[in-house]
């Protein structure tokens, strides 16, 4: 058993731990379990209890799939046996720590389907969030740590090479968003580095729009006057991610200058914030960094949370977000965990946003990424 469980079952109040997974319905649970590249098809309930041995049911055709994870196991064929084994768990484990999010505040935590839970309260189990476990589970070792730190160099030496790319055109040839995207992407693939999407390059109004993505239909070359947007992001394989956002700009307007200085000021005062004290909460730096937006007149202009954890399947993690906005994250910030701080504001007919990337340590937060002082003109004014 991983000596992280009990502890973060007794927090609560558990019995076990019930990973449950269906068609891979629940990433979290499966990647905790080091499932993530297998192929399984039916339901499986393995039970970490804060005591004793563990306990697998899974079906007949995928039992020995699951071999490897330690404990006994009662493979099932009929749906019969399987609810007769899940009563008996339930009697001896009563208060289960499951991933479901009450209210469904935090989407990454509703995993739990609502008839598998309807199943196991009518068995008569009291079922809780299992957040505390997958947090506990999810922190960082030094060669997470490490591998984080050399993508973020990888993302760094791509954003360098765009950037370069970008002044040796300008202002005679300017380039489109998809041959800067060419070049990092050229880079990344260098470094050995793996990512889930391309990077990001907006240009002038296609930088208010948080998401976008260049494509064929949207391509086009820079302007004079425009902001240019540069998200990427990327891994050394089943390693945390890096994800980091560089604004630059060819002449951009005074307004510009003015929403960077305000998104860099949000940005410093989060890590200014964990520097401070410990025992913040997910939703409570959001607040605080939208609070300094608000305050500068960029309150409407917010579109997204301030941050996200740094995830291995994809950029985006399941552990705490900085989020007061899109969803509210009670969840704490303990030590051992990695994530962005990327607040942007979006006014049109530009955005900005300034993301680093911090790993909060025993002794507060550590920066992993460059931290961009003001927006770069590629071009002197």
């Amino acid at each position: 058993m991983d000596e992280r469980i009990p502890a973060a079952l007794a927090e609560i109040g558990a019995d076990a731990w019930l990973a449950y997974d269906f068609a891979g319905s629940n990433p979290p649970v499966r990647e905790a379990l080091g499932l993530a590249g297998v192929h399984l098809t039916r339901r499986f309930f393995y039970f970490v209890p804060r005591e004793g041995d563990s306990w697998l049911l899974a079906s007949a055709l995928e039992a020995d799939h699951l071999a490897h994870l330690p404990g006994k196991v009662t493979p099932y064929r009929r749906w019969e046996e399987l609810v007769s084994a899940l009563g008996r768990a339930v009697e001896r484990w009563p208060r289960l720590a499951v991933t479901l999010s009450p209210g469904g505040h935090v989407p990454y935590l509703a995993r739990l389907d609502a008839g598998t839970a309807d199943l196991l309260r009518g068995l008569g189990a009291v079922l809780l969030s299992d957040a505390p476990v997958l947090l506990a589970l999810a922190r960082w070792s030094a060669e997470d740590l490490a591998a984080h730190r050399r993508a973020a160099a990888g993302l760094a030496a791509a954003r360098d090479a765009a950037l370069a790319f970008l002044r040796a055109r300008l202002p005679d040839a300017p380039p489109t968003e998809l041959e800067v995207q060419a070049v990092m992407v050229r880079t990344l693939k260098a470094k050995g580095l793996a990512f889930d999407h391309p990077p990001i390059v907006a240009f002038g109004d296609h930088a208010a729009s948080p998401h976008y993505a260049p494509d064929p239909a949207t391509d086009r070359p820079l302007a004079p006057g425009e902001v240019i947007l540069l998200d990427l992001w990327a891994q050394e394989p089943g390693r945390p991610y890096a994800d980091i956002t560089w604004m630059a700009g060819w002449t951009p307007p005074p307004e510009a200058h003015r929403a960077f200085k305000a998104v860099a000021r949000a940005r410093d005062a989060v890590v200014e914030a964990l520097r401070k004290r410990s025992g913040w909460r997910g939703f409570e730096i959001d607040r605080l960094a939208r609070g300094v937006l608000e305050a500068a007149g960029y309150g409407p202009y917010v579109l997204h949370r301030t941050g996200h954890s740094l995830g291995r399947r994809s950029p985006h993690g399941d552990a705490t977000h900085l989020d007061d906005l899109e969803t509210k994250d009670t969840r704490p910030l303990p030590p051992g965990l990695g994530f962005t701080v990327e607040p942007g504001v979006y006014p049109g007919p530009f955005g900005v946003r300034s993301e680093i990337n911090l790993y909060l340590t025993e002794e507060g937060p550590l920066v992993t990424t460059d931290v961009e002082a003001k927006l770069e003109e590629l071009v002197p004014p």
